[in-house]
């Protein structure tokens, strides 16, 4: 029975990894103006409850060899996932509230006024840092290979500067980049390539 929980669990994450930048990247498509619409606010609420089962998955990799990391960097990535399903639940009651532009949402942030810092932009930073300090943890440790390291870190760092121009080319650049990561380290942790990346890694 224990085999086929964990079975199960490493299923879920396995998913959850390719599932979680997948949503985000149909999400973009629904965006209007540089503006979270309702479409992309339910996509991206779904996108990130799976980024905290992948999260879950990535730092159970780590949990042997850096257990302190591998516990608070998760409480991190959960806050860190909270926030952009916030930013999801944002642009569905800004959509119905008729508040259709940047100035008008950013009006709204102004009005609530510090608490934003904690439900959304506070977190919002931390998502980032948390996939690339990850990333950097699971190539030292050679959880995963070079290039999706690699990849999962280049998307990282481009996650805050390809969504605050709010320039739709640029999130589209980067979504492929965490998709591509994220296909990568799922297969190599939870699927076919396992055994292929352990050999790869210890290289």
């Amino acid at each position: 029975m224990e085999n086929q929980n964990t079975k199960l669990q490493q299923t879920i994450w396995g998913f959850s990894l390719v599932l979680a930048p997948l949503f985000i990247a149909i999400a973009q498509f629904f965006w209007r103006n540089g503006v979270v619409t309702t479409s992309a606010g339910v996509l991206q609420v779904l996108s990130f409850t799976c980024w905290i089962f992948a999260f879950q998955g990535m730092f159970h990799q780590l949990k042997a060899e850096l257990p302190r990391y591998a516990v608070l960097g998760f409480v991190v990535a959960v806050y860190a996932c909270i926030g952009g399903n916030n930013f999801g639940v944002d642009g569905i009651y800004s959509e119905a509230m008729g508040l259709e532009t940047l100035d008008a949402g950013s009006q709204l942030h102004a009005q609530i006024g510090v608490p934003t810092i904690v439900y959304l932009f506070l977190p919002g930073i931390l998502f980032p840092l948390s996939l690339l300090v990850l990333g950097i943890q699971l190539l030292r440790k050679k959880k995963v290979s070079r290039l999706a390291g690699a990849l999962l870190c280049i998307g990282a760092v481009c996650f805050p500067l390809s969504r605050m121009p709010r320039i739709d080319l640029l999130a589209h650049i980067d979504n492929v980049l965490l998709l591509a990561s994220h296909v990568l380290i799922s297969s190599e942790l939870f699927g076919s390539r396992r055994t292929v990346s352990k050999t790869a890694t210890t290289a």
